[in-house]
Protein backbone atom coordinates (compact mmCIF):
# COMPACT_ATOMS: atom_id res chain seq x y z
CA UNK A 1 0.00 0.00 0.00
CA UNK A 2 0.87 3.50 -0.80
CA UNK A 3 1.11 4.86 3.36
CA UNK A 4 -0.40 8.06 1.95
CA UNK A 5 -2.77 10.01 4.28
CA UNK A 6 -5.98 10.26 4.37
CA UNK A 7 -8.12 13.58 5.54
CA UNK A 8 -9.22 14.04 8.94
CA UNK A 9 -12.62 12.65 10.63
CA UNK A 10 -14.17 15.07 13.49
CA UNK A 11 -10.73 16.66 13.99
CA UNK A 12 -8.84 13.38 14.64
CA UNK A 13 -5.92 13.43 12.70
CA UNK A 14 -4.84 10.60 10.27
CA UNK A 15 -1.86 9.58 12.33
CA UNK A 16 -1.81 9.55 15.94
CA UNK A 17 -0.24 7.28 18.93
CA UNK A 18 -1.67 4.36 16.53
CA UNK A 19 0.24 4.97 13.52
CA UNK A 20 -1.01 6.11 10.21
CA UNK A 21 -4.23 5.06 8.37
CA UNK A 22 -4.42 4.23 4.76
CA UNK A 23 -5.27 6.67 1.46
CA UNK A 24 -8.27 7.04 -0.38
CA UNK A 25 -7.06 5.91 -3.48
CA UNK A 26 -5.94 2.48 -1.94
CA UNK A 27 -9.18 2.44 -0.24
CA UNK A 28 -10.60 2.64 -3.55
CA UNK A 29 -9.12 0.01 -5.20
CA UNK A 30 -10.23 -3.47 -2.42
CA UNK A 31 -12.32 -5.77 -3.21
CA UNK A 32 -15.70 -4.80 -2.70
CA UNK A 33 -18.11 -7.87 -2.06
CA UNK A 34 -21.23 -5.75 -2.33
CA UNK A 35 -23.35 -8.26 0.56
CA UNK A 36 -25.27 -5.63 2.22
CA UNK A 37 -27.88 -5.55 -0.53
CA UNK A 38 -27.68 -9.31 -0.94
CA UNK A 39 -29.59 -12.31 1.17
CA UNK A 40 -28.02 -15.60 1.66
CA UNK A 41 -24.58 -14.02 0.91
CA UNK A 42 -21.52 -16.12 2.12
CA UNK A 43 -21.00 -14.50 4.75
CA UNK A 44 -24.64 -15.05 6.31
CA UNK A 45 -24.09 -18.85 4.92
CA UNK A 46 -20.48 -19.24 7.04
CA UNK A 47 -22.20 -18.39 9.82
CA UNK A 48 -25.21 -20.19 9.82
CA UNK A 49 -23.79 -23.76 8.82
CA UNK A 50 -24.65 -26.32 6.56
CA UNK A 51 -28.12 -26.52 7.31
CA UNK A 52 -31.17 -27.22 4.50
CA UNK A 53 -33.27 -24.58 5.63
CA UNK A 54 -31.14 -21.80 5.80
CA UNK A 55 -34.36 -19.50 6.97
CA UNK A 56 -35.22 -21.44 10.04
CA UNK A 57 -31.50 -22.30 11.24
CA UNK A 58 -30.76 -18.46 11.27
CA UNK A 59 -33.92 -17.63 12.86
CA UNK A 60 -32.68 -20.26 15.84
CA UNK A 61 -29.42 -18.08 16.31
CA UNK A 62 -31.76 -14.58 15.80
CA UNK A 63 -29.80 -13.95 13.25
CA UNK A 64 -31.29 -10.91 10.88
CA UNK A 65 -28.92 -10.08 8.44
CA UNK A 66 -24.94 -10.41 8.05
CA UNK A 67 -22.48 -8.96 5.46
CA UNK A 68 -19.02 -8.41 4.97
CA UNK A 69 -17.81 -5.41 3.43
CA UNK A 70 -14.18 -6.70 1.60
CA UNK A 71 -12.93 -9.92 0.44
CA UNK A 72 -9.93 -11.12 2.11
CA UNK A 73 -7.14 -12.51 -0.10
CA UNK A 74 -4.04 -13.62 0.84
CA UNK A 75 -0.96 -11.81 -1.06
CA UNK A 76 -3.13 -9.00 -1.57
CA UNK A 77 -3.39 -5.52 -0.58
CA UNK A 78 -6.34 -6.19 2.14
CA UNK A 79 -4.11 -9.14 3.49
CA UNK A 80 -1.36 -6.14 4.15
CA UNK A 81 -3.74 -4.31 5.08
CA UNK A 82 -5.21 -6.60 7.81
CA UNK A 83 -1.97 -7.31 9.16
CA UNK A 84 -1.04 -3.70 9.77
CA UNK A 85 -4.52 -3.24 11.29
CA UNK A 86 -4.32 -6.15 14.05
CA UNK A 87 -0.38 -6.62 14.38
CA UNK A 88 1.47 -3.25 13.41
CA UNK A 89 -0.10 -0.58 15.61
CA UNK A 90 -2.20 0.75 13.18
CA UNK A 91 -5.89 0.12 14.32
CA UNK A 92 -6.88 3.54 12.76
CA UNK A 93 -6.77 1.26 8.96
CA UNK A 94 -9.58 -0.28 10.98
CA UNK A 95 -11.48 3.05 11.76
CA UNK A 96 -11.13 4.49 8.55
CA UNK A 97 -12.35 1.35 6.68
CA UNK A 98 -15.63 0.58 9.23
CA UNK A 99 -16.25 4.03 8.40
CA UNK A 100 -16.09 4.31 4.30
CA UNK A 101 -17.98 0.87 4.72
CA UNK A 102 -20.97 2.36 6.49
CA UNK A 103 -20.42 5.76 3.77
CA UNK A 104 -20.48 3.21 0.91
CA UNK A 105 -23.50 0.84 2.29
CA UNK A 106 -26.25 3.96 3.23
CA UNK A 107 -28.14 3.36 0.62
CA UNK A 108 -29.12 -0.31 1.65
CA UNK A 109 -31.22 -1.10 4.55
CA UNK A 110 -28.60 -2.97 6.62
CA UNK A 111 -28.36 -0.66 9.14
CA UNK A 112 -31.52 -0.07 9.50
CA UNK A 113 -33.16 -0.38 12.99
CA UNK A 114 -30.14 -1.16 14.74
CA UNK A 115 -29.75 0.07 18.51
CA UNK A 116 -26.15 -0.31 19.56
CA UNK A 117 -22.85 -1.88 18.12
CA UNK A 118 -21.10 -4.36 20.03
CA UNK A 119 -17.29 -5.03 18.81
CA UNK A 120 -16.24 -8.73 18.56
CA UNK A 121 -14.41 -8.84 21.90
CA UNK A 122 -10.66 -9.82 22.82
CA UNK A 123 -9.47 -11.47 25.99
CA UNK A 124 -8.51 -8.88 28.44
CA UNK A 125 -4.69 -10.64 27.87
CA UNK A 126 -4.37 -10.39 24.74
CA UNK A 127 -6.16 -6.85 24.44
CA UNK A 128 -3.06 -5.77 27.29
CA UNK A 129 -0.71 -7.40 24.69
CA UNK A 130 -1.66 -5.96 21.76
CA UNK A 131 -2.92 -2.48 23.77
CA UNK A 132 -6.54 -1.75 21.34
CA UNK A 133 -8.86 -4.10 19.97
CA UNK A 134 -8.92 -3.96 16.35
CA UNK A 135 -12.88 -4.68 16.06
CA UNK A 136 -13.78 -1.77 18.29
CA UNK A 137 -12.27 0.35 15.53
CA UNK A 138 -13.81 -0.55 12.98
CA UNK A 139 -17.14 -0.47 15.53
CA UNK A 140 -16.72 3.05 16.16
CA UNK A 141 -15.66 4.22 12.15
CA UNK A 142 -19.52 2.61 11.73
CA UNK A 143 -20.53 4.74 14.92
CA UNK A 144 -19.33 7.70 13.91
CA UNK A 145 -20.75 7.97 10.48
CA UNK A 146 -24.30 6.06 11.13
CA UNK A 147 -24.66 7.60 14.87
CA UNK A 148 -25.30 3.83 16.56
CA UNK A 149 -23.90 3.92 19.93
CA UNK A 150 -21.23 1.39 20.71
CA UNK A 151 -21.36 -0.65 23.80
CA UNK A 152 -17.85 -2.75 24.61
CA UNK A 153 -19.60 -3.67 27.95
CA UNK A 154 -22.23 -6.31 27.30
CA UNK A 155 -20.64 -9.03 25.60
CA UNK A 156 -16.83 -10.78 27.46
CA UNK A 157 -14.68 -13.02 25.40
CA UNK A 158 -13.83 -15.16 29.02
CA UNK A 159 -11.56 -17.98 27.47
CA UNK A 160 -7.97 -16.95 25.88
CA UNK A 161 -8.03 -19.03 23.15
CA UNK A 162 -5.14 -19.90 20.62
CA UNK A 163 -5.83 -17.66 17.17
CA UNK A 164 -8.03 -19.35 14.97
CA UNK A 165 -5.75 -19.26 12.32
CA UNK A 166 -3.63 -21.56 13.79
CA UNK A 167 -6.38 -24.17 14.01
CA UNK A 168 -8.04 -26.14 11.33
CA UNK A 169 -11.17 -28.14 10.70
CA UNK A 170 -13.26 -29.24 13.99
CA UNK A 171 -10.03 -27.43 15.71
CA UNK A 172 -11.62 -24.56 14.96
CA UNK A 173 -15.18 -25.29 16.53
CA UNK A 174 -13.69 -25.79 19.59
CA UNK A 175 -10.93 -23.45 20.01
CA UNK A 176 -13.83 -21.14 20.50
CA UNK A 177 -16.22 -22.98 22.42
CA UNK A 178 -18.30 -21.49 25.29
CA UNK A 179 -15.50 -18.12 24.80
CA UNK A 180 -17.88 -15.94 25.25
CA UNK A 181 -20.39 -14.30 27.89
CA UNK A 182 -22.73 -11.78 28.11
CA UNK A 183 -23.14 -8.73 30.89
CA UNK A 184 -26.39 -7.03 31.79
CA UNK A 185 -28.53 -9.73 29.29
CA UNK A 186 -31.81 -7.95 30.53
CA UNK A 187 -30.44 -4.15 29.35
CA UNK A 188 -30.68 -5.84 25.72
CA UNK A 189 -33.77 -8.08 25.83
CA UNK A 190 -35.56 -7.17 22.26
CA UNK A 191 -32.78 -5.14 20.91
CA UNK A 192 -31.14 -5.25 17.05
CA UNK A 193 -27.52 -5.39 18.03
CA UNK A 194 -24.72 -5.13 14.94
CA UNK A 195 -21.79 -7.54 16.26
CA UNK A 196 -18.86 -6.06 14.80
CA UNK A 197 -15.35 -8.53 13.61
CA UNK A 198 -12.28 -7.81 11.68
CA UNK A 199 -12.64 -11.16 9.40
CA UNK A 200 -15.13 -13.94 9.21
CA UNK A 201 -13.38 -17.22 7.81
CA UNK A 202 -15.40 -20.40 8.52
CA UNK A 203 -17.78 -18.11 11.37
CA UNK A 204 -16.68 -20.47 14.07
CA UNK A 205 -16.23 -17.41 16.31
CA UNK A 206 -18.71 -15.19 15.56
CA UNK A 207 -21.26 -18.13 16.24
CA UNK A 208 -19.81 -19.00 19.49
CA UNK A 209 -20.11 -14.92 20.26
CA UNK A 210 -23.84 -15.38 18.81
CA UNK A 211 -24.32 -18.48 21.03
CA UNK A 212 -23.66 -16.47 23.91
CA UNK A 213 -25.73 -13.36 22.76
CA UNK A 214 -28.96 -15.88 23.20
CA UNK A 215 -29.41 -14.58 26.74
CA UNK A 216 -30.72 -11.02 25.34
CA UNK A 217 -33.79 -12.48 24.84
CA UNK A 218 -35.64 -11.84 21.90
CA UNK A 219 -32.86 -9.48 20.08
CA UNK A 220 -32.10 -9.69 16.83
CA UNK A 221 -28.70 -9.85 16.04
CA UNK A 222 -26.74 -8.45 12.64
CA UNK A 223 -23.46 -9.22 11.91
CA UNK A 224 -20.80 -7.02 10.28
CA UNK A 225 -17.40 -8.29 9.15
CA UNK A 226 -15.04 -6.23 7.41
CA UNK A 227 -13.49 -8.75 5.90
CA UNK A 228 -14.86 -12.37 4.21
CA UNK A 229 -11.99 -14.57 3.41
CA UNK A 230 -12.90 -16.80 0.06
Amino acid sequence: MCGRYMGSTKGQSTKDERGEAVCEECIAALPRTEQASIYQNSTEMALVGATHDIVAAAKAMHLKRAAAFLFYEKDQPIQHLVHKMKYADQPLIGYHLGRQAAMEMQDTDFFDEIEVIVPMPLHPKRLRERGYNQSEYIARGISDYTGIPVDTSLVTRIRNTPKQAQQSGEGRKHNVADAFAVNHPEQMYHKHILLVDDLITTGETARSCIRAMRLFRGAKITVFALCKAK
